[in-house]
């Protein structure tokens, strides 16, 4: 599948982005603007959002929200 995990910052979603491709997840930093999250930085990432969400905790990577954006094709 394919989350979207929303980060505070370009800065942390930079720092997501790295740690998680270390760990093998592809991923890309894409801006985020909706009514109800606000403008700010996030991640398109393949894999588990439950996962991912856990791995960028520990990491000390402050995560506003992970949801599945769409099943992987």
């Amino acid at each position: 599948m394919i989350c979207r995990a929303v980060l505070p910052s370009e800065t942390y979603a930079m720092k997501a982005q790295k740690f998680l491709a270390s760990m093998g997840y592809p991923c890309e930093v894409v801006r985020s603007t909706s009514k109800k999250e606000g403008c700010g930085f996030g991640l398109k990432v393949v894999g588990d959002c439950e996962q991912i969400h856990r791995l960028l905790i520990q990491e000390g990577i402050p995560v506003q929200t992970v949801r599945i954006e769409r099943e992987y094709q």
